[in-house]
């Protein structure tokens, strides 16, 4: 800091780089302060100070202006004070001129920390003026690189009301009165407003239009030009301009607009448009920006504020058939903070629109061709074509807030996020990519294949796919984010994939038509969802599930080949596989279970899977086959289960088929229900624990609840045995069915029903009951002590062995019924395929050593002795019959 004072001659003063105080009393004095915000007073003369750029805020006291008019007297000439400025940037464009108060405020835009303040001065004082007769020029200011001054800048007295510009190519600086005035053409014009509800024009060339504060109106014209409009409501435009224009409002509520010029030439038509690259600036305020009929690549800015902003097409047209409305510019539109309308209308282009925070609505929009006829000669023969489209690939950004954004008009491959917030995404024709962000969300991919996301969303979301072949998610975070809102996923035509992996909420997934895949599994690290999910295939092949869920999930396949899973789940689920031949499984599933093929010929599980054991089919399950040829397995699971097979041929399976972890073999323990239903059926309840009832119905059934002998390679064979030990019942129904329940350790009930059905026990260790109903039936018993009833018809009573306990026939008819006995497993010498005379009678012991069979007609006892009276074996009861019948050799075959 110093104090530095002149004397009264002329002075060269050279300041520190601190706060100086600088006096150059009388004299023509030469000041230079230097770094630091220093007071600097002339001190009388024609003084000149030198500011250097970084030299801070210089305070003058004693600043002598030139005054009104261009004729100063000779005692102002005397007086007159020069700044130089000296720096990149200082220059009489970048000049900003500030009336405050009493004082003047030189600064320059876009140069920071550059200002001096003249105390006691007044605007309409400042000026430069060129050479005039016998008077050299003399002004205020030189700028930067300048030597002498220039008459570059122009300052209207405080009073005027001129409407026009005399000098081209002029720095001008308005009055604080409302002005109406207009520049140049073909001159770059720079208007400086200050205070008042300013109308500037600059016409043609490349202006730069300052409104200073006020409610400003700023026209640019053709040519690149900027438009400042600073404080206050201002318009600003720069109409039939195919330059490169700067619009910025600042503060208050502003207009802003670039458009095209219009050019007419019939009969080859006319054209309207701008061709620049436009930046808007709105600022703070609820601004309006608009560059309609634009080519170029434009930015629009809204800055904070509810702002709306729009980029529309130019027009060309033919004077007779051909009209056309397009933008082909790369857009960049930006809300800034507030709710904003953002809109890129008739456009071709790449627009990146930008709502940012607030409750903002985006759309992209088509352009407008029209053909009211083909033949320009013939007017009578009119065909009309009308077309709207927006073929860019556009980019659409919501940001925080409740926003809109649409691009229904275009074709193009757009992408829309919404960010934060509950927000509707609309997408065009085209292949689009959607993304709702967080919040309750509305997203629709329109025609085309999209990719519809808002994963890790908490919201309640909308998802539409649309026509295409889409992608749509709301899924969970990888690594364990289960998201909770309840979300509906629809895929509308086309081949669609909706996921709403890791989600905890309930949902609703549609595919509509088309082969689609839906999902609602667990994740990797999520590994359960708990929701309770509803999932529709719609018309196709698609494919359904439900994997690692806790909720009670809804499947419907739809009509086609569907695949519909819960795999590893513990919910109580329903699945319906519709028309067409579907698969449908509930395995390693824990739930009650409810599958319903339909039309078609359907596989439906309810299992664990063959050769592993888990334990966790523990669910009581229903299983309805349809009509078809289906096919219904609940093997190795633990539940009471229910299968139905409908109409068709099915295949009904609750058995254990294979080993678990460690090669331990288990079985299907619980009670199941199988109903074959209408056509030849296959039911089988093999290895099984449970109590089950298995019923043929109508149709050439075989059902099954047996065990099966191994050898020690798992063959088939003699060694070890694997028994079924439940106590079954097995309905055959009408139709010729065949029921077996071999090797079994159970108590077993096996009723043919109508039909001539073939009923088996053969190796099986339980007291059986077999009926045979009506029809002509064979029936076979175990080792157990069997009961074994005929019923109607001419039946056949098969043993094996002799040796395998006594069974007990109740309705042997001897006039036509048979005992067929097995030759190798009887021995004694018997010969196929009937017996002698001699090997046959009756009483209650062999009289021969020819006899074998010995019916006792006194208690009904069938005995077999290998070798008759010779004594060497004793006989053996085997079978039970009624006493008193006319049992004969006749009766018995071998076999």
């Amino acid at each position: 800091m110093a104090n530095i004072i002149g004397t009264n001659g002329n002075d060269a003063l050279l300041g520190s780089n601190g706060a100086d105080t600088i006096n150059g009393k009388a004299g023509n004095d030469i000041i230079t302060a230097k770094k630091g915000n220093d007071i600097l007073t002339g001190g009388g003369g024609k003084d000149k100070f030198v500011y250097n750029l970084g030299d801070g805020t210089d305070t003058i006291t004693d600043f002598g202006g030139i005054g009104k008019g261009t004729n100063p007297t000779a005692a102002v000439i005397a007086e007159v004070d020069t700044i130089k400025f000296q720096g990149a940037g200082l220059s009489a464009r970048n000049l900003l001129l500030t009336q405050n108060g009493s004082n003047l405020e030189i600064t320059f835009e876009g140069v920071d920390g550059a200002k001096v303040l003249l105390n006691n001065f007044k605007l309409e004082n400042l000026e430069n003026l060129n050479a005039s007769g016998a008077r050299p020029a003399i002004g205020n200011i030189l700028f930067d690189g300048q030597t002498s001054i220039t008459d570059s800048f122009d300052v209207l007295d405080v009073n005027s009301t001129e409407t026009s510009l005399s000098n081209k190519n002029r720095v001008t600086f308005l009055n604080d009165l409302s002005n109406n005035i207009t520049g140049l053409d073909d001159s770059n014009d720079v208007i400086n407003g200050q205070g008042g509800n300013d109308k500037i024009d600059g016409k043609s060339g490349n202006d730069l239009l300052r409104g200073g504060a006020g409610n400003d109106t700023l026209l640019g014209g053709e040519g690149n030009n900027t438009l400042l409009g600073g404080t206050g409501d201002d318009n600003l435009s720069a109409n039939s301009s195919t330059g490169d224009n700067l619009l910025s409002g600042g503060d208050g509520n502003d207009s802003l607009s670039v458009s095209g010029y219009v050019e007419v030439n019939y009969p080859d038509g006319y054209d309207f448009r701008s061709s620049g690259k436009n930046t808007l600036n709105g600022g703070a305020g609820n601004d309006t920006l608009n560059a309609s009929g634009s080519t170029g690549n434009n930015l629009l800015f809204g800055g904070d504020g509810n702002d709306s902003l729009s980029i529309s097409g130019y027009y060309e047209g033919n004077g007779y058939f051909n009209d056309d409305s397009r933008s082909s510019g790369k857009n960049t539109l930006n809300g800034g903070a507030g709710d904003d309308y953002l809109i890129a209308s008739g456009s071709t282009g790449d627009n990146l629109l930008e709502g940012g925070d607030g409750n903002d609505s985006l759309s992209i929009s088509g352009y407008y061709k029209y053909t009211p006829y083909e033949d320009p000669y013939e007017p009578r023969n009119l065909s009309s074509t009308y077309d709207s489209r927006s073929s860019g690939k556009n980019t659409l950004n919501g940001g925080a807030g409740d926003d809109y954004l649409i691009a229904s008009g275009s074709t193009g491959n757009n992408l829309l996020s919404g960010g934060d917030g509950n927000d509707t995404l609309i997408g065009g024709t085209g292949n689009d990519t959607l993304f709702g962000g967080r919040g309750n969300d509305s997203l629709d991919g329109g025609s085309g294949n999209d990719i519809l996301n808002v994963d890790s969303s908490p919201g309640n979301n909308l998802l539409s796919g649309g026509d295409g072949n889409d992608t749509l998610s709301a899924l969970g975070d990888y690594y364990g984010d289960v998201v909770s809102g309840n979300n509906t996923l629809k895929g509308g035509a086309g081949n669609d994939s909706l996921s709403a992996d890791g989600s905890a909420g309930d949902n609703l997934l549609d595919g509509g038509n088309g082969n689609d895949y839906l999902s609602v599994s667990g994740g990797y690290y999520d590994p359960e969802v708990s929701g309770n999910n509803t999932l529709k295939g719609g018309a196709g092949n698609d494919s359904l599930s439900a994997f690692f869920s806790t909720g009670d999930n809804l499947l419907d396949g739809g009509d086609d080949k569907d695949n519909l899973s819960v795999n590893l789940a513990s919910g109580n689920n329903t699945l319906n596989g519709g028309a067409g031949d579907d698969y449908l499984s509930a395995n390693i599933s824990t739930g009650n279970n409810l599958l319903s093929g339909g039309d078609g010929n359907d596989s439906l599980f309810a299992s664990e899977f063959e050769g592993y054991r888990f334990d966790n089919t523990s669910g009581n399950n229903t299983l309805n086959g349809g009509a078809g040829k289906d096919y219904l397995n609940v093997n190795h699971s633990r539940g009471a289960n229910l299968l139905s097979g409908g109409d068709g041929n099915d295949t009904l399976s609750g058995s254990s088929y294979g080993y678990g972890f460690g090669g331990s073999f288990y079985n299907t323990t619980g009670n199941n229900t199988l109903n074959g239903g209408a056509g030849d059926d296959n039911l089988n309840v093999d290895y099984s624990s449970g109590n089950n009832l298995l019923s043929g119905d109508s149709g050439n059934d075989y059902l099954s609840a047996s065990g099966y002998q191994y050898d020690k390679d798992g063959n088939y064979g003699e060694g070890v045995y694997r028994r079924a030990s439940g106590n079954n019942t097995l309905n055959g129904g009408a139709g010729g069915d065949k029921l077996i329940v071999d090797y079994s350790t159970g108590k077993n009930l096996l009723f043919g029903g109508d039909g001539n059905d073939t009923l088996s026990a053969y190796g099986a260790l339980g007291n059986n009951t077999l009926n045979g109903g009506s029809g002509n039936d064979y029936l076979t018993g175990g080792f157990g002590n069997d009961t074994l009833y005929g019923g109607d018809g001419i039946d056949t009573f098969t043993f094996s062995s002799y040796k395998q306990g006594v069974d007990r026939l109740y309705d042997f008819n001897a006039t036509n019924e048979l005992i067929q006995v097995s030759a190798t497993g009887f021995g004694g010498g018997l010969s196929i395929p009937s017996l002698s005379a001699s090997q046959f009678t009756l009483g209650t012991s062999a009289t021969t050593s020819n006899q074998r069979f010995i019916y006792d007609n006194i208690t009904g006892a069938l005995y077999f002795d290998q070798d008759g009276s010779a004594g060497g074996f004793a006989q053996v009861k085997f079978a039970q019959l009624s006493a008193g019948l006319s049992l004969s050799k006749n009766n018995f075959v071998v076999v």
